[in-house]
């Protein structure tokens, strides 16, 4: 079985590969390459590059987007669950 990549040292790194930014990310690069279109990059002479910090604030926001989502789906479910339903009338006979 092929052993994962390491992380790359991102301390004192400006943009990444996309082989070490999939690393980077805890993602295989198949995964990466479906996602890249929604990630920060630039191409330099036909190689794409993942900036560092924007990688990171990219990652920062999505999370937060994601997470407002999550709080709004759960606060419909929540009130569609504590609605209390009309009553009915009972059919005339």
């Amino acid at each position: 079985m092929k052993e994962p990549r390491p992380a790359p040292k991102l301390d004192t790194r400006l943009a990444l590969r996309a082989k070490e930014a999939a690393a980077a990310l805890g993602i295989s690069e198949r995964k990466l390459r479906d996602v890249a279109s929604r990630l920060p990059c630039v191409w330099i002479d036909g190689i794409r590059l993942f900036p560092v910090e924007a990688l990171r604030e990219w990652l920062r926001t999505e999370a937060l987007r994601q997470a407002q989502q999550v709080d709004a789906e759960a606060e419909h479910i929540v009130r569609s669950l504590t609605r209390v339903p009309s009553p009915t009338k009972p059919a005339a006979s």
